[in-house]
């Protein structure tokens, strides 16, 4: 049998896979990891959660060759085996890895993160939770983890593999590629359109044309309905939205003007002078 080229090869045999029980999927899958690894670089789509990636790794698994893995931490412990893998070939065996990290403004994206770990974080089912939007503001502003987003590169990018993405300024493009020896890493704003984040992607991996699918969008979610009306409806403390709007990952990556809309979005403080 023929083959157009080794994509489509790679789609018939996961597709004739998805009718195989979960730990023959596993066998094989560990079995093609060294196939996926010589075959193309490998590629780590590793970003805080809420950014996008699951559109990313969605098409990557469509298009690119070699293998791509998608994950918010990255260490030799993570839960998932493919994860464990990756992290030691780049970090113990040097094999090269390109990586690409999307990153959103802070206060939209801890709100949605919020509302991604609603039944964590309140302890309620989405579907029999009665909490008002008030009494989700409370819990948003007193439990969630509001600075991951502030400190994610130093914690991840920087720590691990020596890159500072705050040494040289980020371009008005939204984008831009760094590198440290076998590493390289692609920075892209999720809020840029789509068609830019796909030349991006295209170039950074010589894959062309890609074609970002869409995935795990919170308004389409079970929750979509309380998260609308909390975006409409909350405004939060001033105290708060200028911590966020004055930290080093919000300035480095985006424009003073950006900065000032998402004040006047979120503050009470704007909200009270009528500012819109």
């Amino acid at each position: 049998m023929q083959f157009d080229s080794r994509v489509e090869f790679d789609r018939l045999v996961r597709g004739a896979t998805r009718w195989l029980t979960k730990p023959v999927r596993e066998m094989r899958n560990r079995v093609m990891f060294g196939v996926w690894v010589m075959r193309a670089k490998p590629v780590l789509v590793y970003q805080m959660g809420k950014v996008g990636s699951s559109s990313i790794r969605q098409s990557l698994a469509a298009a690119y060759q070699g293998l791509s893995v998608n994950a918010h931490d990255f260490s030799g412990s993570h839960h998932n085996w493919m994860v464990r893998r990756l992290y030691r070939a780049v970090m113990e065996e040097g094999v090269p890895v390109d990586i690409i990290s999307l990153i959103r403004e802070p206060i939209g994206r801890n709100v949605s993160a919020f509302f991604e770990n609603y039944e964590r974080d309140t302890g309620t089912k989405y579907r029999t939770s009665d909490l008002t939007v008030e009494q989700l503001r409370n819990m948003f502003l007193a439990s969630y983890r509001h600075d991951l987003p502030l400190e994610w590169f130093e914690n991840h990018i920087e720590s691990r593999f020596g890159i500072d993405v705050y040494a040289t300024p980020f371009p008005q493009s939204g984008h831009a590629t760094y590198g440290s020896g076998k590493v390289r890493l692609l920075v892209v704003k999720v809020e840029i359109p789509d068609a830019e984040k796909e030349a991006a992607i295209g170039e950074f991996l010589d894959l062309h044309p890609f074609q970002m699918l869409r995935a795990n969008v919170g308004d389409l979610k079970v929750y979509a309905d309380r998260y609308r009306a909390f975006k409409q409806e909350v405004r939060l403390p001033a105290d708060y939205v200028d911590r966020m709007c004055a930290s080093r990952y919000f300035n480095h990556f985006y424009s003073p003007e950006t900065i000032e809309e998402v004040r006047r979005r979120w503050s009470e403080e704007a909200a009270a002078h009528g500012r819109p």
